[in-house]
């Protein structure tokens, strides 16, 4: 106690200065408008320099782990789904069928930007006409269908999401396809309406609801989503079909943009029968 009383003595001077120092700041910044702005400008730039680094940081460390999962359970859903080989080219992977005709190519990319809270969703990934994305191509998730490319400049591309009320894809239900609406209403978050199809057809909760060949878009057999709930109407011949998609487009981060190599061929015959 005495060595910090005498401490306290022999810098009396020097701590009385700091603070009145101390105090003369604080009441230069809170009193005065001008010095509060500069103020909070440069502490704010230095708080977002900061949280920049970290989250680069993090990302750096996180990105490698992140892909390879993302890559893993792409290439365990391709083979479930197909009979066909899957080949990975650097960080574009390849379709073939048994003849070993390339079909479809795999480009990934990252999510920079997402909605999932409007009437017609989109979201904008990292990749565009330097990555060969162009528009009307499909884009899956991890998980499933994603969206399709609405529009690219250089960079990047914005993506409309399954999530939107122009998004039309043909349902798959156990080995069939349904040519029926299949809608987004807002009504309920990742979760669309399917109307239109016969009571007579046995349909189940549970029950995966993919793509089919009806698509140029799309691979066979990429999961749109689930049967979550049947309505059965009394007075009409159709159920009224809930899905629950299987896309989680809060938490949407990797994506794959797919190219079908045969689509202008393909899509050239359809418009000429």
């Amino acid at each position: 106690m005495q060595r910090l009383i005498a401490f306290i003595e022999y810098n009396f001077h020097i701590i009385l200065f700091v603070i009145l120092q101390t105090i003369c700041g604080f009441l230069v910044f809170s009193l005065n408008p001008y010095q509060q702005a500069i103020f909070s400008k440069a502490s704010l730039g230095v708080t977002s320099t900061i949280n920049k680094l970290s989250s680069d940081v993090y990302s750096y460390l996180n990105l490698k782990s992140q892909n390879t999962l993302l890559q893993n359970q792409i290439s365990k859903q391709f083979k479930e789904s197909f009979p066909q080989s899957l080949h990975y080219l650097n960080d574009t992977f390849s379709i073939v069928d048994t003849s070993m005709h390339h079909l479809f190519d795999a480009i990934p990319a990252h999510v920079v930007f997402n909605t999932a809270h409007k009437v017609n969703n989109v979201f904008i990934i990292n990749k565009g006409l330097d990555h060969g994305i162009k528009k009307n191509m499909g884009v899956i998730s991890s998980q499933g269908i994603a969206g399709v490319v609405l529009s690219s400049n250089q960079n990047y591309s914005a993506v409309m999401s399954l999530l939107n009320t122009n998004m039309k894809i043909t349902p798959h239900i156990n080995g069939q396809e349904y040519f029926t609406e299949m809608i987004w209403d807002n009504s309920k978050f990742n979760c669309l309406t399917i109307n239109g199809v016969n009571k007579l057809e046995q349909i189940n909760l549970g029950d995966v609801v993919s793509t089919g060949n009806s698509s140029l878009l799309f691979p066979k057999g990429i999961p749109i989503g689930h049967i979550s709930k049947i309505n059965d109407t009394p007075k009409s011949q159709y159920f009224e079909l809930k899905l629950e998609t299987a896309t989680n487009f809060r938490n949407l981060e990797y994506v794959f943009v797919i190219i079908n190599n045969e689509y202008l061929g393909l899509n050239d015959l359809l418009l000429n029968d």
